[in-house]
């Protein structure tokens, strides 16, 4: 009797073809929870940039096992990680926008997706995902984000990808355990990010005169320069790489707008309570004192440019 079972069962089942392995870019998109390591160095994903090919890479994980077995290798190796999940919430949100207490609608934040969207303004360009069964695979983020996506933002003058990865990487590797820091990569790692800071456009956020927040052009003259003030007491300008490095510093703070200056002009705009400026302080909080810029404008080649 068990034998026509198994004929019957084999019968039933001839002609059909097993489904092919879905490709690790289909497996991406199609998730709604995964992991993530994060950088407390830096306040953001933990970037790496691969030997084989030398992409920049970020890490996705199916299991929470995974990630933590990837967090506990990277801690013996003296780098800080720690692991964030990603997951999709309900949100409500206001039918019309104007009326913020009315009729509210029901929408999904799929943090999966979130997340990759942001890795492009790091200047990274993969994902090495770790699938619940099989091997890690790299995924180029063409293949998981809208298309030229990624060519927008590195086109768009409000954001410098190159600038924010030279600096996560540099601060990864300097805020390491001191046993494990390589000097020399270290070196290498600086020469890489100043030259891009010499290079680059920042952001300044300004206080404009009350009543005159959202007037299309400002007269600086007329504006303010807020202060960070550190647990130590120091106080700091803030200044930014880019659109989206400002836009974190001032979601919470009421009138505070940007400008967009050279490198080589930050010096003008200064003042004798700040001890020196904080480069993305919501991110890699990297502190530039006034001492700092004019080596930094000689050895790469520039000079302070006229207003």
């Amino acid at each position: 009797m068990a034998e026509i079972i198994e004929l019957k069962d084999h019968l039933k089942g001839k002609g059909k073809h097993p489904e092919p392995p879905r490709s690790g870019a289909e497996l991406v998109r199609g998730l709604k929870e995964a992991y993530t390591l994060f950088s407390p160095l830096t306040n953001l994903p933990y970037a790496e940039c691969e030997q084989e090919n030398f992409n920049d890479q970020s890490f996705l994980y199916e299991t929470k096992e995974a990630v933590e077995a990837a967090a506990a290798a990277y801690e013996e190796q003296g780098v800080r990680v720690s692991v964030r999940e990603l997951k999709t919430v309900e949100l409500q949100i206001p039918v019309q926008a104007d009326k913020p207490d009315g009729e509210k609608r029901r929408v999904y934040l799929n943090q999966v997706r979130q997340h990759l969207g942001i890795l492009p303004f790091m200047g990274l360009n993969a994902v090495r995902f770790q699938p619940a069964a099989g091997a890690a695979c790299l995924i180029d983020l063409e293949e998981l984000l809208p298309e030229d996506f990624q060519k927008k933002v590195n086109a768009n003058e409000l954001y410098q990808p190159t600038l924010q990865l030279t600096g996560a990487y540099l601060m990864q590797e300097a805020r390491r355990k001191k046993e494990f820091v390589d000097m020399k990569h270290l070196k290498e790692l600086d020469e890489e990010f100043s030259s891009n800071l010499v290079k680059s456009r920042l952001f300044l956020a300004v206080l404009p005169p009350e009543g005159k927040e959202k007037e299309p052009k400002l007269n600086l003259s007329e504006c303010k320069l807020p202060y960070l003030k550190h647990q130590n007491g120091d106080l700091f300008f803030p200044v930014f790489t880019d659109i989206w490095e400002f836009q974190k510093y001032a979601q919470s703070r009421k009138g505070v707008r940007s400008i967009q200056i050279p490198f080589t002009q930050l010096l003008k705009f200064e003042g004798k309570e700040a001890k020196s400026y904080m480069l993305n302080p919501m991110g890699f909080s990297l502190p530039l004192t006034r001492e700092m810029i004019p080596k930094l404008l000689q050895k790469f080649g520039a000079s302070v440019e006229p207003t």
